[in-house]
């Protein structure tokens, strides 16, 4: 009981990431828990079977059949590296994110990130054969996700510096780059030319999305989700046919302009600082009550 109730605990209290991070482990084991409980029954490969609800396609006619697929691949891993390495790079990217720019952007990115990937690679199944792709292959793994929200923050603070293992402090746009380079060379290999493609197709939402929300442009992601929220939320009053009392808020007196944009300034004075401050020393050095400012900055 004490392990259940601390996945709960986290879940309620943990944000964003370690969300999205739960999900892909749920899936994860629930896909090979039902490959164990069919192989110990009858020997039979239920895991497979599992999978093809799961994972997407770039075969149009399953498609159309399984349209739920192009949001559930993103989540779904059988190999147990393939899900390990995605989550190492999602913790040391999510993380980051969230501090940053909120629960609500990361979510967004990391679903939009997932479908533009999907786009890439389904799109790509119509060019010619000799790259790979064949007439029919599958999808799946958060990896087109993770490299929106990795992109993403490298695109929005690429001056940001990073310690890494082996070799210290790096800039994180230095680090974006080099990932990008790989992805690109490992296109031509032939082994795995959908998934590269896909999350070339991540990568490019990830740098697009922060380059319109630095620019004033748009905050696609966290429109998303107010609009994923605002249509929840219309379903749950549709299905609900409980009266409700409305309390009205007690009016507790509002600030004179003068005194909330002061109030204002000074916050986003603060989060200047600390942004300078990651800037030259790197995220590690914040303090516990930095992050935490940072934290709740980024939701308002």
């Amino acid at each position: 009981m004490a392990i259940t109730d601390d996945i709960r605990a986290q879940w309620r209290t943990g944000g964003a990431m370690k969300r999205l991070l739960f999900l892909n482990l749920g899936v994860f084991l629930g896909v090979h828990l039902i490959g164990l409980i069919a192989w110990a029954a009858n020997g039979g490969a239920y895991d497979e079977r599992v999978l093809e609800w799961l994972m997407a396609t770039n075969n149009w006619p399953v498609l159309l059949r399984r349209p739920w697929t192009v949001l559930t691949y993103m989540f779904t891993h059988f190999d147990p590296f393939h899900l390990f390495w995605n989550m190492v790079m999602f913790w040391f990217s999510g993380r980051l994110f969230e501090d940053l720019l909120g629960g609500k952007r990361l979510t967004g990115m990391y679903l939009l990130g997932g479908l533009s990937g999907f786009a890439f690679y389904a799109l790509a199944s119509v060019l010619p054969a000799h790259l790979g792709l064949g007439g029919t292959s599958m999808l799946l793994g958060a990896s087109a996700a993770v490299m929106a929200v990795f992109i993403g923050i490298a695109t929005y603070h690429p001056e940001m510096e990073v310690s890494l293992m082996f070799i210290g402090g790096v800039r994180l746009k230095w680090v974006a780059l080099v990932v990008l380079v790989l992805d690109l060379i490992s296109i031509r290999q032939g082994s795995n030319t959908g998934g590269h493609l896909a999350h070339i197709g991540g990568a490019a939402y990830g740098y697009l999305a922060m380059m319109a929300l630095k620019s004033g442009k748009g905050d696609w992601n966290k429109s998303l989700i107010q609009w994923l929220e605002g249509l929840l939320g219309m379903l749950r009053a549709r299905g609900s046919s409980r009266l409700r009392v409305e309390k009205r808020p007690v009016r507790r007196g509002v600030l004179a302009d003068a005194d909330f944009n002061a109030a204002k300034h000074d916050k986003q004075a603060r989060v200047d600082a600390i942004l300078d401050k990651i800037s030259r020393s790197g995220y590690d050095s914040l303090s516990k009550d930095e992050r935490d400012f940072l934290f709740h900055a980024s939701k308002d």
